[in-house]
């Protein structure tokens, strides 16, 4: 009723006005050539909004077919399948990494749990240069890239369990868990377990499609210019593609566990769809509500972290979402449970921290049933 309820409030705003205000706040807290906006209950859209160039130097326009990389969102499609694995007996949460993994031998017991959660107590390298171009991917040797950065990051910087600290090592490990337990690539795994589940025909996958991708830019200003040439290659990575934005070749992440997915913000929203729903394709309603209890440190103190989102809170009502961003995208999903919305964002522009820019978008709609 309350979606029925919010799905009739928004018929009250024009497109006009409503896409007017949705480019005011994405101009004023990400700005970006392009935007791709969904709201949705579990099994409707609510609101599909998008505009903008997929491809500036083009002039390209971005359209409901538009995919872009969203990066780091990926690590909940890891969580899900940690919870699919759990379901099946095969792995406990509180079971050391190193029971499956032996060959990781960190410096204290770390656990399934305490990397879902980031509190494992790994380091967090600078992953922007965690990329390869395009043209290698054919011949990029993901598992010894992800042994070698696991392998040089053992020894711990705190005990496991005591702070929450965020690292793209712990889902890197968990790809491995998950390869090691399944007997498949990490990759196979996630298409056969959940996105060939997905009821689709929207994009979603770890290959950048040969047509409708966005273009992915950054800021060009002398600032931005000047930051960057100490975080990553330009030369080979990035190009001028205007007066406003420099751009990216195609590149892809090197580790698919904490940032490979690459979709339409559509498909995005089915994922979603599932976890909303009442015993979906991909989880039992039991498992979901596990995944989405937030975790305590060994002292008790609360984390904001479930297992693999983060717990937030708008209009008295509890979201749990994760951003996905990095140099030329940024990305958010959200899901409200009591509520059974979710929301989407995805855009072609980097974005360097979790903005929770849905926060300002989402905003627009909840506040009409108060």
């Amino acid at each position: 009723m309350k979606s029925l309820l919010i799905g009739l409030s928004i018929l009250l705003f024009s497109a006009c006005e409503m896409n007017e205000d949705i480019s005011n706040i994405l101009n004023k807290e990400h700005n970006a050539p392009a935007f791709h906006y969904v709201l949705f209950d579990s099994d409707s859209v609510l609101q599909d909004i998008f505009q903008g160039y997929q491809n500036v130097e083009d002039r390209i326009m971005v359209n409901e077919e538009t995919s872009f990389h969203a990066f780091s969102v990926t690590k909940t499609f890891t969580a899900v399948a940690i919870m699919q694995l759990l379901d099946e007996g095969k792995i406990k949460l509180d079971d050391p990494i190193q029971e499956y993994l032996s060959h990781y031998s960190f410096s204290k017991t770390v656990t399934i749990r305490n990397l879902l959660c980031h509190q494992s107590g790994i380091v967090n390298p600078l992953p922007l240069q965690w990329t390869h171009l395009a043209n290698e991917h054919d011949n990029f040797d993901y598992k010894g890239f992800s042994d070698s950065i696991i392998l040089n990051n053992l020894k711990l910087k705190r005990s496991p369990g005591t702070k929450y600290a965020y690292s793209n090592i712990n889902y890197l490990v968990l790809g491995s868990l998950i390869e090691e337990v399944s007997g498949k690539p990490y990759q196979d795994y996630i298409d056969n377990n959940i996105l060939n589940h997905l009821p689709t025909k929207e994009y979603i996958g770890f290959n950048i499609p040969e047509a409708n991708h966005a273009h992915g830019y950054h800021r060009n200003s002398w600032f931005q210019n000047l930051l960057l040439g100490f975080l990553l290659n330009k030369d080979s990575l990035m190009y001028k593609a205007s007066n406003d934005w420099n751009g990216f070749h195609s590149f892809y992440n090197n580790g698919a566990p904490y940032g490979g997915i690459i979709c339409t913000p559509n498909a995005l929203k089915v994922y979603c769809q599932e976890l909303l729903k009442d015993n979906g394709s991909l989880l039992p309603n039991t498992s979901i509500d596990k995944m989405l209890t937030e975790q305590q440190t060994t002292k008790g103190k609360n984390t904001g972290m479930t297992l693999g989102w983060f717990k937030g809170s708008l209009n008295e009502s509890d979201y749990y979402c994760h951003a996905g961003g990095g140099g030329a995208y940024y990305s958010e999903i959200r899901i409200y449970p009591s509520l059974g919305l979710g929301s989407v964002i995805m855009t072609n522009s980097s974005g360097m921290s979790d903005d929770r820019i849905l926060d300002h978008l989402d905003k627009q709609f909840l506040k009409s049933t108060k």
